[in-house]
C-alpha cells in the first residue's frame, strides 16, 4: 500500500508497518510501499510498541507527508590505555 492511502485511511493517528518497497540515495531511504500491521491512536502506545518492532519495521505518524529515513553512520569509538 502507497503511504499516501495509508494517510488517507488512518489520518492523524500513528501505524506500524513493515517495509515493502524502498529505494535511497546517500543520505536518505525514501520509503514507496508498506504493509500495515497496526494502527495506533496513541503517542504512548506507539512508544511501547516501538519497541516491538523487529528488522523492517516502523511506526510513523500519518501526519507526515512521506516516509524519509536519514542514514546514520555509526562511528566506533576508540580507546587507548
Amino acid at each position: 500500500m502507497k503511504w499516501q492511502e495509508v494517510r488517507e485511511m488512518y489520518p492523524n493517528q500513528f501505524v506500524k508497518f513493515e517495509i515493502v518497497e524502498s529505494h535511497e540515495d546517500e543520505k536518505i531511504k525514501y520509503v514507496d510501499e508498506v504493509a500495515v500491521i497496526k494502527v495506533i491512536k496513541h503517542g504512548r502506545e506507539a512508544m511501547i510498541e516501538f519497541t516491538k518492532c523487529k528488522n523492517g519495521q516502523l511506526i510513523y505518524s500519518t501526519e507526515n507527508q512521506s516516509i524519509e529515513i536519514e542514514k546514520v553512520k555509526h562511528i566506533g569509538i576508540r580507546m587507548s590505555m
